[in-house]
């Protein structure tokens, strides 16, 4: 069903100039528009859904453009609603000139994702897919990119509505009980009730785990570079981001502040982070760097620990980074002239100088990236809100089993399967808040 009244119309394409531009016009007024300003064979009010016409752009007599129109009708279009793409010449001025004549013929400004917003809105897509189309616009690489296109062919609304069929008919069951026991006919039977409670919690557990992986690989896989000053850090953060972007000095202490670069290895997004040498310091600046290096760290998902391999120093502060999953890394191999020391296969030996070892550091580095044990064909949640409503799902159903076992009453694991209804339904936007919905969209590029 329609929810909007008004004509919105945006730029589709990027700024710039370039072959052709799209400017996209959705509404019920979008044929009505158009018709004010393309002159061709056919008259837009006979186009039919799907087609596409060649024509001239005009305005109060004068043609602006030659272009190509793509005309999509409701309900059969992205949005549900007429949609029109003026497919112009590329370049900002021609581009934006039609864009104004719209909107001077009676269409409105769109704002950022408005368009995946009213195919949302208009039930041509559930909140799951709106989300895959900004994660399929942002993906860097391979896997993320099969992550969004599997959520946007729907297999993570598929897995959700599975479950929430399986915990509506359970309800449909312990409803009718309740209203059974009023009259002295209770017929439940816990036992099996716990059982099929059993199945969906790790069917629940299941999407919880694959949460983390899943946005690993739409977010990337955080790898901190750690370990005392001047031990290399830094030369060996541009070796594995292939770009000279940290400064690297033989003076302790350089880098201050940490630095971020994103490398695609295997197909995996990966984000490196170079931080402050750690060490105990007198400077007030070098402090505040440290501080942040321990702020970056507490939030990797792995930590490159790195060492001067000539320098034989044991770090005090290798013991305050909570148990991080961490690869040793020992540089400046090529100082040592005895190679037969490098017989420990979990220690990662390189020459941030020369090269050696930075592949092996690289393949020790994917080797710690365990997303392939869940298929990603079912689906997986890839943000930290999808997973935190799911997360809340499976608490509620671990309520609803411990009502079960200790049978304290039908009206509590009713609540609790509820609660877990609710949760889930938020993921796919079948019960979620304007603030949540306009959140997202706000991510939206415009015309998108």
């Amino acid at each position: 069903m329609n929810k909007h009244n008004s004509t919105i119309a945006a730029i589709s394409t990027p700024a710039g100039i370039g072959g052709i531009s799209i400017v996209r016009m959705s509404g019920s007024k979008s044929i009505s528009i158009l018709s004010k300003s393309l002159k061709c064979k056919t008259l837009p009010k006979n186009f039919r859904t799907n087609s596409i016409h060649h024509g001239k752009f005009v305005d109060s007599g004068k043609i602006i453009d030659d272009v190509m129109v793509s005309v999509f009708i409701s309900p059969n279009s992205y949005t549900g609603e007429d949609i029109v793409e003026i497919n112009c010449h590329g370049g900002n001025f021609v581009t934006h000139r039609i864009l104004q004549i719209l909107l001077k013929n009676g269409a409105q400004i769109a704002k950022p994702g408005e368009f995946t917003k009213r195919a949302f809105l208009n039930g041509k897509m559930d909140l799951t897919e709106a989300e895959a189309v900004i994660d399929l616009i942002h993906s860097k690489t391979k896997h993320s990119q099969e992550v969004a296109i599997s959520q946007l062919e729907g297999k993570l609304y598929s897995s959700i509505k599975k479950i929430l069929n399986k915990i509506t008919t359970l309800r449909t069951e312990i409803e009718l009980n309740i209203d059974f026991s009023e009259q002295g006919l209770e017929k439940i039977n816990f036992k099996e009730l716990l059982e099929k409670l059993r199945i969906i919690k790790k069917e629940i557990e299941l999407l919880v785990n694959t949460g983390n992986e899943g946005i690993i690989l739409n977010e990337g896989y955080r790898v901190v570079i750690a370990g005392e000053s001047n031990a290399g850090k830094s030369s060996i953060f541009n070796k594995l981001v292939e770009n000279e972007r940290s400064i690297v000095t033989d003076i302790p202490g350089t880098t201050r502040d940490y630095i971020e670069e994103d490398i695609s290895l295997q197909g995996y997004l990966i984000k490196v982070f170079d931080t402050a040498g750690l060490r105990k310091s007198n400077n007030k600046i070098e402090n505040v760097g440290i501080e942040k290096s321990f702020s970056i760290i507490n939030k990797a998902h792995l930590l490159l620990w790195v060492h001067d391999i000539t320098a034989n120093i044991k770090s005090s502060m290798k013991s305050q980074l909570n148990d991080k999953d961490f690869i040793e890394v020992f540089n400046k191999i090529d100082l040592v002239k005895n190679k037969t020391i490098y017989k420990n296969s979990s220690i990662a030996y390189v020459s941030a100088l020369t090269g050696e070892g930075i592949d092996k550091l690289k393949a020790k580095i994917i080797s710690k990236i365990d997303v392939n044990k869940y298929d990603i064909s079912n689906g997986l949640i890839s943000n930290s809100r999808q997973l935190a409503a799911a997360t809340k799902g499976l608490k509620a159903l671990k309520k609803a089993m411990k009502a079960t076992q200790e049978k304290i009453g039908l009206e509590f694991i009713a609540f609790d399967l509820r609660t877990a209804s609710k949760a889930l339904e938020e993921i796919i936007g079948k019960i979620t808040s304007d603030e949540i919905i306009n959140s997202i969209f706000d991510k939206f590029c415009v015309g998108k």
